[in-house]
């Protein structure tokens, strides 16, 4: 009884600091996703993070909702906003982060809390009872989550290759950091 209040108290945590976008909470965490980018200084002059959102933007999923953070990096996370489009579990939230020391930005997912919760309550519960074997496809689902969401944090790191590309006009980039 006391895991099962433990487990609502982390859900109400957890939902809290995602919601008023805690810097804390977007850095912490596992790292289940990491894609690097190789980017010199020229590269992340580039680099407009305000119009990630629209440049991600897709129809299939819910949307991704980004966030600049006091400390330079952008976080962002599936929008809480009810959609028709696909729906699925989101295990991770994500963050970029600029580095100008390695020459590169980073594309990372956080496991969440509350899917961290679910994982382990999922193991141990068939080991205190032989009857709740079943709850160990609910791991299943979160590979399948996963996979999902690790696709579409690709996608945040292939638009940001796009912003960094130098083929773009500088007429474009220009536009693109009034209208960002």
């Amino acid at each position: 009884m006391v895991f099962f209040y433990a487990m609502v108290a982390v859900m109400v945590v957890e939902i809290v600091l995602m919601l008023v976008w805690s810097p804390l909470y977007f850095g912490l965490g596992i790292r289940l996703f990491s894609e690097r980018i190789p980017a010199t200084a020229e590269m992340r002059e580039r680099l407009v993070l305000n119009c990630l959102e629209r440049d991600v933007a897709t129809q299939e999923w819910i949307p991704l909702v980004f966030r600049a953070l006091p400390d330079g990096r952008m976080a962002f996370r599936e929008s809480f906003f009810l959609a028709v489009s696909g729906r699925y579990y989101p295990v991770m939230r994500g963050l970029v982060v600029v580095d100008a020391k390695r020459n590169q930005v980073r594309v990372e997912g956080i496991c969440n809390w509350m899917t961290l919760g679910f994982a382990v309550l999922c193991i141990a519960m068939p080991m205190v009872a032989t009857s709740t074997w079943p709850m160990l496809l609910i791991l299943g689902l979160f590979v399948y989550c996963y996979f999902i969401q690790r696709r579409r944090y690709h996608e945040v790191a292939e638009a940001l290759r796009e912003q960094m590309r130098t083929e773009l006009p500088e007429a474009i980039m220009q536009l693109r950091r009034r209208v960002g």
